[in-house]
């Protein structure tokens, strides 16, 4: 259901305006187009109401030292994330970014509130399976946890690890 992780959405916001004013990253919010629009408000005479419909993308784009990414925020209130979170149209939107040489991630927070950066390339065969992982499985997989950057500060770097995973894919 559209909108059930909004705080977690804006935790990630802030993670990434952070992230900007450190100079690591420009971002932008990417929103689902107005399919409809409709009559405003009888009080209020020319207005018309637009409404999302439909299949959203996923929530951002940025760019990082040459690094394209696209990401979804994802948040997890149980002790189990089912990867079909993940929307077979986000997943298409991930898959087209990748072939052509961007990173796609999700930044998930579980129901501890640990917070995990998970690579599409390490997501995409457990969401072609369908499976749902737990916070000893994310760890079994390798799955990247935010990491404090700032002393005195939250956990708010999510694309430091994302870097160094990368870098070590790339050199094997």
């Amino acid at each position: 259901m559209a909108g059930r992780g909004l705080v977690w959405e804006k935790v990630c916001a802030n993670s990434r305006d952070r992230l900007c004013q450190d100079g690591d990253l420009a971002w932008l919010r990417m929103h689902p187009p107005v399919l409809r629009i409709g009559k405003g408000s009888r009080s209020k005479p020319g207005s018309f109401l637009g409404v999302r419909t439909g299949k959203g993308p996923p929530d951002w784009v940025g760019v990082s030292q040459g690094l394209a990414i696209l990401g979804d925020d994802k948040d997890c209130k149980s002790e189990r994330w089912s990867t079909n979170n993940v929307k077979a149209h986000q997943a298409k939107a991930f898959d087209a970014f990748e072939v052509h040489g961007g990173t796609s991630v999700v930044l998930l927070r579980m129901c501890d509130k640990s917070r995990w950066v998970l690579p599409w390339q390490m997501l995409r065969p457990l969401w072609s399976e369908k499976r749902s992982v737990t916070i000893s499985q994310l760890v079994e997989l390798g799955a990247l946890k935010w990491q404090i950057k700032a002393e005195g500060e939250p956990a708010y770097d999510w694309l430091t690890p994302l870097q160094t995973y990368l870098s070590e894919v790339c050199d094997e």
